[in-house]
């Protein structure tokens, strides 16, 4: 089983990941067909300051498909075992949609600017 997580706001990929309304998470079988879909609710922090990444391990979470993200928020996922593939910049459903299809690009902008975070 895989667990892919998708940070969600009005069915969008949210643009900032750490103050996303909540993660979409599917559940996927051996074969890349969705056996369960899930929400789930985290501190709306910055996911470079935040203990997010934790919380997404905790939860068996494998993949991380977001649209921009910053490359602290980035290490914390790779430090706990999290791969994160971003620009998915559609609805939550097309992108997990692309994911199973491998329709996507690996290389993607890392996020430098961190709006309201007051890094």
């Amino acid at each position: 089983m895989m667990k892919i997580a998708i940070p969600t706001k009005d069915n969008q990929v949210d643009d900032h990941f750490g103050h996303c309304e909540y993660f979409t998470v599917y559940e996927l079988n051996e074969k890349k067909e969705i056996v369960n879909e899930s929400q789930l609710t985290t501190s709306k922090e910055c996911g470079c300051k935040s203990n997010l990444a934790h919380e997404l391990a905790a939860e068996k979470v494998n993949v991380m498909l977001a649209s921009g993200i910053g490359e602290g928020a980035i290490r914390k996922l790779k430090e706990n075992n999290i791969e994160v593939i971003a620009g998915f910049k559609c609805s939550v459903k097309e992108a997990m949609n692309k994911y199973i299809r491998q329709d996507y690009f690996s290389n993607f902008t890392i996020c430098t600017d961190h709006h309201e975070c007051s890094h």
